[in-house]
């Protein structure tokens, strides 16, 4: 009997200690609780990071990229702040890539337009030069829409002193200008009306660069867009960076900036000019690029070829570009 009692008070006492412990974990806060498993790719000593190696949905914790760039292939970008988003396109003589990277209040990081550009590089390879496929733009209704638009307007500025030697200071400043307004104004042989409803307002000259390492990633964020030449990898047109607030609705953009590649790449304000040769359209490729700014992704080249926001330029000396097509104004439409 004296025994049967010794267990019994054993067992009271054991389960008494199991029933406080419990009372103590059930009292921390969950962060406490668990313990979020950081992803093996994160623990690398390099500065950047593959997203191609990374899932599309990363919940807090379990990839600390304060201080890396997430890249995908040739483009990356850092880590944007917590409650803003960031998106990267480097629009090539061969094809286009873009990555975004939306970073939430809870800490969560998403992944969009991940590896995209395996169409992209073989669509160029197979194509047999610069022509483009698809329907002619004003029967094409595709397009693709990114998350971000802009309210009421943006303003930018040109940093006009870092311009090649090829171009003037006002042909320059023209095309810049008139890049952006033949989205804003949806400019178009199709007769179809100006649907866009924001605005882009040039403030000036400036001496800022724009936010664009040499490197083609996108190196910083702050309030002000700029356009600006510089140094990029050889065969990069131009990288775009584009930055929104992720907080309060919809994601609104707070910057935009172009780095236009200068040295690798020759350009021209007049592309129709018998004396053309090898050189890109300026105004062109800031009507793509501006595309981006004002919410549009990329459409197939294949499928979609004579859109303004199709994933390749459509050659040297050339200005189809400068119009949108049926599409491009569709998707812009839906957003404004």
């Amino acid at each position: 009997m004296k025994e049967c009692n010794l267990k019994w008070i054993a067992a009271f006492a054991a389960s008494l200690t199991l029933g406080v412990l419990l009372v103590g974990l059930l009292g921390q806060p969950l962060s406490a609780q668990t313990s979020t498993k950081v992803l093996e790719v994160c623990k690398s000593a390099s500065d950047e990071i593959s997203a191609r190696d990374l899932p599309f949905r990363i919940e807090e914790g379990q990839c600390p990229a304060e201080e890396k760039v997430i890249t995908n292939g040739r483009i990356g970008s850092a880590l944007p702040d917590r409650g803003q988003s960031v998106h990267v396109e480097a629009l090539t003589m061969t094809g286009a890539q873009e990555l975004e990277i939306l970073h939430y209040d809870d800490g969560a990081i998403e992944l969009k337009h991940v590896g995209n550009d395996s169409e992209v590089a073989q669509s160029a390879e197979t194509s047999g030069g610069f022509s483009a496929t698809g329907p002619n733009e004003c029967r094409d209704s595709g397009f693709a829409n990114l998350d971000h638009s802009v309210e009421g307007g943006l303003r930018y500025y040109i940093n006009l002193g870092t311009k090649p030697r090829e171009l003037t200071l006002r042909s320059t400043s023209l095309a810049i200008r008139r890049g952006g307004s033949n989205i804003t104004s949806t400019r178009n042989t199709c007769r179809l009306g100006d649907r866009v409803t924001a605005g882009l307002a040039y403030a000036g000259r400036t001496r800022l660069a724009a936010n664009v390492s040499p490197g083609g990633k996108c190196s910083g964020v702050d309030q002000t867009s700029v356009v600006s030449f510089g140094t990029l990898p050889r065969g990069v047109l131009a990288v775009a960076c584009t930055s929104s607030s992720t907080s309060h609705g919809p994601n609104r953009v707070v910057a935009s900036d172009i780095k236009i590649a200068r040295g690798t790449v020759q350009w021209t304000t007049n592309p129709g000019a018998r004396s053309c040769k090898n050189k890109f359209d300026l105004e062109s490729v800031i009507t793509h690029e501006r595309g981006h700014t004002f919410g549009l992704s990329h459409v197939s080249e294949r499928t979609h070829g004579n859109q303004t926001m199709s994933t390749r330029i459509n050659g040297p000396c050339e200005s189809s570009q400068r119009t949108v097509g049926r599409g491009d104004v569709l998707g812009l439409d839906g957003k404004y």
